[in-house]
């Protein structure tokens, strides 16, 4: 019954399955399989589902494959030379139509003597949870991540790196401080399109408050990676319209500042002549309040920082600035590491944001920065230009507005510290905020050539032809040497599964195939089954196969069922087998009485020697004992019912 096919197709099966688990392997490598196809990898839910499909397709495959070698070990069983019967009970654990239970009341329940049957059993039951698990394990740690593929061009482009920190640059600023210490100063390290917020979860959501004491109580940690705004690493690149369809701006190898803040001392002591400067700013006339800012080394690497706003008491009567009373005031206080750490970055072409940034293989580089640096950096940036103009005037004569306004912005949105302030959560993380950005931004603008990239993104890059204006870009500091690489590219979705996952499935997956081919390969050379008793001819039904191929009988050689191969047709006879077993039917044995209705198997003849039944021999089963031998109406699984198996004659 097809026979022939059957049994080759075993290792159809396996090399079926060893490439859909290779697939499965790639895809989950980071999508290769599908790197060059747009309509996936562009959409992060088309690229979960092919990596699940190629899961699930050799999930099937693997089931098949698996069924396929049980099969041929069932068959193999039975037909052993010299072996004389297989337990019946071996058969059942072996046999597809058994069900879960049954494969438990085998492998653990009472009356099983055979610790075969249960060591089949059990490796059914293992096989049935093997295929569903590494299914499921596949998919349990997924993530979708972008990956990026540069526009091939014959110019190589090259960006700028972030460099330490030149003070003296800062006053390339003067006039215009305003326009880059905003009033949204305080996020200045949460812009997207500037930096990248390093934080574990676990602690970014931990609050940075301070207890009654002005001390850190919960651990107050901030990480961020400042790469820059990609109108000041590629500007080029940013005004450039070549390749409209490229949607990523790609930095490889760009060096970015690396900052980790935590809460600082409060009860620091800072040296109020060489660390700390008073800043205010005229508004309408008058001072409008004043902050003092402390910046002193903790560190080689390491900066501590303090902000005290005037109290409003004291600003009320415009004294900020003769009133020093409020100088040595508790107040917030941070500490800021600083490393350089090179990088590949992607920006969006579109709105600026980096969207994607990945480590280089390098260490973070340490870099050393000097409190007077950042205090000789604010000193320039909110120097009052306009008041030094009327200097020894009346103060009638004195412009209404100072040069820069920002300390009067500072001081209004920097609360007095008290306790409720302390602790509250909204307040505290604020003021932070600000502290963080205190420290970054000089670090940040006052780098050499800074400026003069960022003055024609204020322009909107205009071409303004003023002698006056190329003058004065000629007494900035020069830009430094490019040193990163940089181009366009198309963005695209890649799937990755963790290593120890991806390990695991090619593990378990990998087993199970080898044994399933080890199976194939020992029963395909065993002399068992090349000489004397052959495999028979199987059908694609095992039920049928049931039918046709086996004789059952008890321990005492009665026989219980004789198979008739000769009877059933071939799917190779003239007769479709397909055909003739639709125009067969079953129906139930009703039994005579509810009595009857056990588990009672016997046949008419019994046979006192060892030979083969033969279909002479067979008569009709009948429902009720009568010359033959009964079996029993105990457990099939006890010693006196131990059923056998017998190759009929074909």
């Amino acid at each position: 019954m097809g026979g022939a096919f059957r049994i080759s197709h075993g290792s159809v099966l396996i090399f079926l399955t060893l490439s859909l688990l290779v697939l499965t392997c790639l895809q989950a490598s980071g999508s290769i399989l599908t790197t060059n196809f747009t309509l996936v990898n562009q959409s992060r839910g088309y690229s979960i589902f092919f990596l699940r499909t190629f899961s699930e397709l050799a999930g099937v495959s693997l089931s098949a494959t698996i069924s396929t070698t049980l099969e041929r070990i069932k068959w193999a069983m039975i037909c052993r030379q010299g072996a004389g019967r297989a337990r019946f009970v071996d058969f059942l654990a072996l046999q597809h139509s058994t069900t879960l239970l049954g494969l438990l009341s085998l492998a653990a329940g009472a009356g099983v003597p055979s610790i075969k049957t249960r060591l089949w059993s059990a490796i059914r039951l293992l096989l049935m949870i093997l295929v569903p698990g590494i299914g499921i394990l596949i998919m349990s740690q997924v993530e979708i991540g972008l990956a990026f593929s540069p526009v091939s061009s014959t110019t190589r482009y090259f960006g700028y790196d972030n460099h330490p920190m030149n003070a003296t640059s800062a006053l390339e600023y003067t006039s215009f401080t305003d326009l880059i210490l905003s009033w949204k100063f305080a996020g200045f390290l949460g812009d997207p399109t500037r930096s990248v917020d390093l934080t574990p979860d676990n602690e970014r959501g931990r609050v940075c408050s301070l207890n009654v004491n002005a001390q850190d109580s919960l651990g107050c940690n901030r990480t961020f990676f400042v790469a820059g705004e990609n109108m000041l690493v590629m500007p080029e690149l940013v005004r450039d319209a070549s390749f409209p369809d490229a949607d990523i701006i790609l930095a490889s190898d760009h060096r970015g500042f690396l900052l980790n803040f935590n809460a600082g001392n409060s009860s620091a002591v800072f040296n109020s002549t060489r660390d700390c400067r008073t800043y205010s700013s005229r508004y309408l006339g008058f001072q409008a309040g004043a902050i003092r800012l402390c910046v002193g080394n903790s560190g080689p690497h390491e900066l501590e920082a303090r902000l005290v706003t005037c109290p409003g008491s004291i600003a009320s009567t415009l004294t900020c600035l003769n009133d020093t009373s409020w100088h040595n005031n508790v107040d917030w206080t941070i500490k800021m590491s600083v490393m350089f750490q090179n990088s590949q970055v992607a920006y969006s072409r579109s709105n600026g944001t980096i969207l994607w940034h990945s480590f280089t293989d390098t260490s973070p580089v340490p870099v050393e920065v000097l409190s007077t640096d950042i205090l000789k950096a604010y000193d320039a940036l909110l120097l009052d230009t306009s008041t030094l103009l009327f200097n020894g005037s009346s103060s009638g004569n004195v412009p209404l507005f100072s040069s820069s306004s920002f300390p009067t912005f500072l001081w209004l949105a920097e609360p007095e510290f008290s306790d409720q302030n302390a602790i509250n959560p909204a307040t505290s993380n604020a003021i932070y905020s600000t502290l963080q950005s205190l420290l970054a931004a000089p670090m940040y603008y006052c780098q050499s050539g800074v400026a003069r990239r960022l003055i024609p993104a204020i322009l909107d890059a205009k071409t303004v032809n003023v002698p006056e204006l190329t003058y004065l870009f000629g007494l900035l500091s020069a830009p430094p040497e490019r040193n990163s690489p940089a181009s366009f590219a198309h963005h695209r979705y890649e799937v990755k599964v963790s290593f120890g996952t991806l390990i695991a499935y090619i593990v378990l997956s990998g087993t199970a195939l080898l044994a399933c081919s080890i199976a194939h390969t020992v029963i395909s050379l065993s002399d068992h089954v090349r000489h004397g008793r052959r495999l028979p001819r199987l059908s694609r039904f095992p039920t049928l196969d049931l039918f046709a191929h086996c004789t059952i009988e008890d321990e005492n050689r009665c026989v219980i069922y004789q198979g008739r191969s000769g009877f059933f047709p071939t799917e190779h006879s003239p007769k479709s087998l397909k055909r003739w077993l639709s125009t067969i039917s079953i129906k139930w044995s009703q039994p005579h009485n509810m009595e009857d209705g056990g588990l009672q198997l016997f046949g008419d003849e019994c046979v006192e020697g060892h030979g083969d039944w033969s279909s002479i021999s067979m008569g009709s089963i009948s429902p009720i004992p009568s010359r033959s031998k009964l079996v029993g109406s105990m457990s099939p699984y006890s010693s006196r019912t131990k059923l056998s198996l017998f190759r009929s004659n074909d």
